[in-house]
């Protein structure tokens, strides 16, 4: 990471920031895709984050994503968003992210799929954000992959081709559904939104139970197809075993 003093220079040069009146800052989080910071300003506490190119990731897709959602009040509020510049300034959430725990209670269920369902309900088309054409782009560039890893992947993405799947992925999904990304409970939010695109709301809930390692299959959208769920269970297990090859 950055010197101390750069990186506050570098939030600083952000018009709105310094405007707003830059009184504190401190790192959040420093990854291959971006350097997140919470900063204290004059006029309330905000979350930067300076981009880095990642693989599979539409900046500007990104930004129109967010806009999407904005009336649900579901993602951060945007204070800026600038894909030119490579910067994004959102409100700070002050709720706890959920834990594994909070995945086995019925009624916080209950409040997570209402959510869900009010994101799953916007119509949503952008190919390359679909997960199999990013899969095989992961596929194609991702180094150190084996081939029998990329075989099985392959194998369910085309499974799922001939089932009919990837036909009915025409809604908006988060496609990043850890923990970490879900705030509150009473109010719920979520966040990270840069692999946000064009899916089925069967894959959000199939991330959910790789990061939680329980079983979701009540809360599964009723009009699926079954066949499509084996398979595209086994698509996320391949999707999640990349990255220690190379994050996208």
């Amino acid at each position: 990471m950055q010197a101390k003093e750069n990186w506050y220079e570098k939030l600083r040069s952000i018009d709105m920031v310094y405007n707003a009146g830059l009184l504190d800052w401190q790192p959040l989080y420093s990854g291959t895709s971006n350097h997140v910071f919470k900063i204290k300003t004059e006029v309330g506490t905000w979350v930067v984050r300076f981009n880095r190119a990642a693989l599979g990731i539409d900046r500007l897709k990104e930004k129109e994503v967010m806009a999407l959602v904005e009336p649900l009040k579901l993602g951060p509020k945007v204070i800026v968003n600038d894909p030119e510049k490579g910067f994004l300034v959102t409100e700070y959430i002050d709720r706890p992210p959920w834990r594994v725990n909070d995945f086995k209670d019925t009624t916080q269920l209950k409040r997570l799929k209402k959510r869900l369902n009010q994101l799953h309900s916007i119509p949503y088309e952008h190919l390359p954000s679909r997960l199999d054409y990013r899969l095989k782009l992961y596929i194609k560039t991702i180094q150190g992959i084996s081939a029998s890893a990329s075989l099985k992947l392959l194998t369910s993405i085309q499974k799922l081709e001939f089932l009919g799947f990837w036909e009915a992925n025409k809604s908006l999904y988060h496609s990043d559904l850890n923990p970490n990304n879900i705030l509150g409970h009473d109010k719920i939010s979520i966040v990270d939104w840069e692999f946000a695109g064009q899916g089925h709301p069967l894959l959000d809930w199939l991330i959910i139970e790789y990061e939680t390692k329980i079983d979701l299959s009540a809360y599964f959208p009723q009009d699926i197809n079954p066949v499509w769920v084996e398979p595209a269970r086994q698509m996320i297990r391949g999707m999640m075993n990349l990255w220690p090859y190379e994050s996208p």
